[in-house]
């Protein structure tokens, strides 16, 4: 019986070491969050500082405006908070966007490409699940690997990695999965995802530069799984443009001045 009693004491005793080294914040003690978040800031700046070398950031107000216009709903109807993110628009003849370190998403001339604003959210709820589902600094870490990423050296590869195939076709399906929610908690047509798959399986084929499109996986394969998403969930009864069609001709049309004068230029 004394044999069967101090086992049970040590069982115990056991538990409620592992309790109480349970309730412990071991994240905090050790800073984990705030060093990840650091790196992924500086990785950020890194890539973007990167890109700028070759490309020229849109600086325009009004056109700002009108992408936050675009993409604030996505983050409010779906309580992600704003604190961070940054949607920045890219001079650069691919149809590309793309997510970067620290909540960052670019988007290139693609606007020309789609001709509604439902269809840029559509692409925008994809870039913000791979930011939210922390898509980007796992496949960073798993392509050059921690030591690389903290010697901050290799920015051009980096670049050239988040621009291109950056993603696991089971990160971007489950992108596109995320991406259909959501739409639907934003009140934007969850099947605009699925329309801009029909556009660019149609362009893929031509002359286009469809980047965004041709380092996805086929644009058929993933209409099917975004089409049966959409049938798993319950779709909003109504449905809006996150922006007045006036609005989205007048986006377009700052667009295309601002790439004439700076061709000018």
């Amino acid at each position: 019986m004394k044999i069967i009693g101090k086992l049970l004491l040590l069982v115990l005793s056991i538990g409620i070491l592992y309790l109480g080294l349970s309730q412990i914040n071991w994240s905090r003690i050790f800073e984990v969050d705030e060093k990840q978040e650091k790196l992924e800031k500086r990785l950020g700046k890194l890539v973007l500082d990167d890109l700028e070398s070759s490309m020229s950031l849109i600086k325009n107000d009004s056109i700002n405006r009108i992408v936050d216009s675009i993409f604030h709903p996505l983050l409010a109807k779906n309580g992600i908070s704003r604190k961070g993110y940054k949607v920045l628009v890219l001079q650069d003849a691919q149809v590309n966007a793309f997510a970067l370190p620290d909540k960052q998403i670019v988007l290139t001339t693609i606007i020309n490409f789609l001709d509604s604003a439902n269809y840029v959210s559509a692409i925008l709820a994809h870039e913000l699940a791979h930011c939210e589902k922390k898509h980007v600094m796992k496949s960073l870490i798993t392509k050059f690997g921690l030591d690389l990423l903290l010697s901050g050296s290799g920015a051009s590869n980096m670049t050239n990695f988040l621009t291109g195939q950056a993603f696991s076709r089971n990160l971007e399906r489950e992108a596109d999965e995320q991406a259909v929610v959501y739409l639907n908690k934003a009140k934007v047509n969850p099947h605009s995802l699925t329309h801009v798959m029909e556009l660019f399986d149609v362009y893929l084929t031509g002359d286009l530069d469809l980047t965004w499109a041709s380092t996805h996986p086929s644009p058929s394969d993933r209409k099917e799984y975004i089409e049966e998403k959409i049938g798993e969930i319950d779709l909003s009864m109504s449905f809006n443009s996150p922006i007045q069609q006036a609005t989205w001709k007048r986006f377009k049309e700052l667009v295309k001045a601002y790439d004439s004068e700076e061709d000018q230029d």
